[in-house]
């Protein structure tokens, strides 16, 4: 049945949006968990996705964007574009079935029919030890805030079925924490599915939902607690609040705390982005007066504060490489042995593709960009490897690859 849009309902403020949002989690994740039972989804779940959408879209502008209410006479205009976007292509899904939405995506990006064909001829029929697939990149479009990026429940189903049938070892990396907020609260594949390795590899969940860390010093994990601490406080004010709503939102990552102070569409004033980013250095200097057990540093959008590396720590930089070494000892991956396939893309993702081609060269890879440099780079390290445009066109690869 064709999507015929229900009356919206108002949607005006911040809160408003991050409860209809997390509505959608619940909601998709009873509609993966009843499709991969071979049950019919509940009709209420389709009928209040279709409402979801249909107040989303009420609130934007024609940009795409929404003016929301913070209170205090304050408010904070979002693009909402890629969640618009997703949760259109979930109802057409839902309600009209997977070749509708393939349909729709072909008509979305250019090319989708033929890079789909090329990826199937590189992933189809092989059975796999590994399959590692970056939420990051696979799963959320570059600039796209972090605290938003819910995965829709047409991806978790293609991906699910793909990996329960071809995958040994199916993993979910992130750089993201698993909690707090983080990876596992964005993410609707079914539990005991998937292991994650969060933190870029330093926090982990095994499929069966063990979770573990590798550690800090004792006393560097107190501080960081600290600083943590004090942010989220911080971060509670109305007044700060909108920090957590752009771009990376505030990570608590194991290893390494992120807050964004800008995005790509400086959606924050720059006195306020300029004011956050001293009262980081003032929590920071706070609790480390001497600088002796943390670095800050600064891009323009998003801080960082990284503790200095000692030989009491299990890792020295934050970065894929060590992380990868972790989570393949954690989660016993043996990633020496393949075939693998890693999805990933961007400058992180050819960190990752050449940290795992060092295990083995025995991979295939799905790499997301639509930098030329970047794509010729990934097949440079990965000869098996499919560039494409778009994470939909990934998911779409999986799930024409799915039994």
């Amino acid at each position: 049945m064709k999507h015929h849009a229900p009356a919206p309902h108002p949607l005006d403020s911040l809160n408003d949006l991050t409860t209809l949002l997390a509505g959608t989690v619940a909601l998709r994740q009873q509609a993966v968990a009843a499709i991969l039972a071979g049950r019919p989804v509940p009709a209420a779940v389709p009928a209040a996705m279709a409402q979801a959408l249909a107040d989303l879209e009420e609130a934007l502008d024609r940009e795409d964007r929404a003016e929301l209410d913070l209170g205090d006479d304050q408010t904070l205009l979002l693009d909402l574009s890629e969640e618009t976007r997703q949760m259109q292509n979930d109802v057409t899904y839902l309600e009209q079935g997977r070749e509708a939405l393939l349909k729709q995506l072909a008509k979305k990006h250019h090319g989708f029919r033929d890079a789909v064909r090329r990826g199937l001829k590189e992933v189809a029929g092989h059975g796999l030890n590994v399959l590692l697939y970056d939420y990051d990149t696979a799963l959320r479009m570059p600039g796209q805030r972090f605290a938003t990026a819910v995965q829709p429940a047409w991806n978790a189903v293609a991906l699910t079925r793909f990996a329960m049938a071809r995958a040994r070892q199916p993993v979910l990396w992130t750089e993201a924490p698993l909690s707090g907020p983080g990876i596992t609260g964005l993410a609707v594949v079914p539990p005991h599915t998937f292991a994650y390795a969060a933190s870029l590899g330093r926090e982990y969940r095994d499929a069966e939902g063990h979770e573990s860390a590798a550690p800090l010093s004792r006393e560097k994990t107190e501080l960081l607690a600290s600083i943590n601490a004090r942010l989220a406080m911080l971060l509670a004010d109305p007044s700060w609040r909108p920090f957590a709503f752009v771009g990376s939102g505030i990570q608590f990552r194991q290893g390494e705390t992120i807050i964004a102070r800008q995005d790509d569409l400086a959606s924050i004033h720059e006195d306020a982005s300029l004011a956050l980013l001293e009262h980081v250095h003032d929590i920071v200097d706070a609790v480390d007066p001497e600088r002796l057990h943390f670095r800050v540093e600064d891009d323009g959008q998003d801080v960082a504060i990284t503790p200095t590396a000692t030989s009491q720590d299990l890792w020295r930089e934050f970065t894929p490489v060590g992380g990868l070494r972790t989570a393949d000892t954690a989660l016993g991956l043996n990633l020496a042995q393949g075939p693998h396939l890693i999805c990933c893309g961007g400058p992180w993702g050819l960190v990752l593709l050449e940290a795992l081609t060092a295990f083995t060269a025995d991979i295939s890879c799905i790499f997301i960009t639509d930098r030329d440099d970047l794509g010729r780079q990934a097949m440079e390290r990965c000869p098996k490897t499919t560039v494409v445009a778009h994470p939909d066109i990934a998911a779409a690869i999986v799930s024409a690859a799915a039994p």
